[in-house]
């Protein structure tokens, strides 16, 4: 079933933020917010005037697809993109936050998709305690900028080859794979979820995408 998209208040807006969640399980510290996904979203969505958000629920379909193309079962049954629409109703670009989860924690980016249906930028938005020296030693090396380009299906080669070229030690090269594997479910998300329903952010105008 798919949930119509709707306006977001500026106030709605502003008041999104991830909770600081306790962890749970001997190897899981504490989740820390690196960045509020409200400020991702206005700031990756330059020339935005309006937001909206689109909850789309996911189907066996959609799963079965998902499954497939992706290799991975979403833990959650819906959803989130965020969008911007310019004063002419444009849609400049749709956010959305993909979260891989691991046995140190939940990794989580802000993966913003421009009109064209490629990546305009990657912001580590979710780690813990212990994860977050490693995460941020990863995107010390620039690797979230290689990342720009993508498109839906595809994987994010040259960035993990930066990666493993930096020599940045076990644990950061970890975290900055697992960063590498929410960008690339979320660009399955995407693919399926959002450009693959037929209403994707290049083809939008008036109240959404």
């Amino acid at each position: 079933m798919r949930i119509p998209s709707r306006k977001l208040a500026s106030g709605a807006l502003l008041a999104l933020a991830l909770p600081v969640l306790a962890g749970a399980g001997d190897h899981i510290t504490p989740t820390v917010v690196l960045k509020k996904q409200a400020e991702v979203i206005k700031a990756t969505l330059p020339g935005a005037s309006s937001f909206f958000l689109k909850k789309v629920e996911i189907g066996k379909r959609d799963l079965s697809r998902i499954e497939q193309s992706g290799g991975f079962e979403p833990e959650s049954p819906d959803v989130k993109f965020y969008y911007g629409q310019d004063g002419s109703g444009s849609t400049v670009g749709v956010v959305l936050f993909p979260q891989v989860n691991t046995q140190h924690g939940p990794f989580e980016v802000g993966l913003t998709m421009g009109p064209d249906g490629t990546v305009r930028d990657v912001t580590l938005t979710k780690a813990t305690v212990e994860t977050k020296p490693w995460v941020e030693k990863a995107a010390g090396t620039g690797f979230l900028e290689d990342f720009r380009g993508l498109g839906a299906g595809q994987a994010p080669t040259t960035a993990l080859e930066r990666l493993r070229s930096a020599d940045i030690g076990k644990m950061p090269t970890y975290s900055g794979k697992q960063v590498a594997k929410a960008v690339e479910h979320g660009l399955t998300l995407y693919g399926i979820l959002y450009a693959g329903s037929g209403r994707a952010a290049g083809g939008s105008s008036g109240g959404g995408p």
